[in-house]
């Protein structure tokens, strides 16, 4: 049986009278590609956030490979230990593709193979083109380049999908059932309901 990565128990967070995140429990296993599924302004990126350690929540219990989200030395792990690419990802517009991921690889202090990494992502044929020229789907791809630079154990995708046509759309999918395959867990968030169907059929 394939153990438990995330577990949520009754996560609450409020601001003030606003409860943005009501009582939610789930868990995801490992290997699992799990689609966060609600409408915008359901509390999906504050419940990321906090599983990232970014926000701390109000009450309940969440936990990351087994360590506590709310535990300073358990948070400093889970962020070594994750990878993240936020919703509307923005790389460094007058970089180049190559030169965004080694800036990623080197704030995270790993000596990644970009070469690798970006032959795997489609991107090494235009490692030299500006970030600002980039295709939306070029984009997403070094977004995705970016949360892998540390080769993390789960990762960590907020909509990634979100204004791509529907080609660049599958490419990201196509990515992702690689990542699935390789034994990556996925928690990936979407306000599209056809992704979240679409995703379970295909990967």
């Amino acid at each position: 049986m394939r153990e438990t990565v995330i577990e949520v128990e009754e996560l609450v967070k409020t601001y003030g009278n606003i409860r943005a995140v009501d009582g939610i429990s789930f868990k995801v296993r490992q290997g699992d590609v799990f689609s966060f599924l609600g409408p915008n302004g359901a509390g999906k990126t504050t419940t990321v956030e906090i599983l990232q350690c970014l926000r701390p929540l109000t009450s309940g219990k969440a936990y990351v490979m087994g360590l506590d989200v709310t535990k300073k030395e358990d948070a400093k792990k889970i962020k070594a230990a994750i990878g993240v690419m936020p919703q509307e990802f923005r790389g460094v517009e007058r970089l180049t593709v190559l030169e965004n991921v080694r800036l990623f690889a080197e704030i995270y202090g790993r000596g990644v193979d970009v070469k690798t990494l970006l032959e795997k992502l489609g991107l090494w044929e235009i490692r030299n083109k500006l970030f600002d020229k980039l295709s939306g789907g070029q984009k997403q791809r070094v977004g995705l380049a970016s949360a892998l630079v540390n080769d993390p154990e789960v990762l960590f995708l907020d909509e990634p999908t979100t204004g791509l046509d529907p080609t660049a759309r599958r490419e990201v999918w196509h990515i992702l059932e690689d990542l699935k395959k390789e034994g990556k867990t996925i928690f990936l968030t979407t306000h599209y309901m056809e992704e979240a169907e679409a995703l379970a059929d295909y990967i």
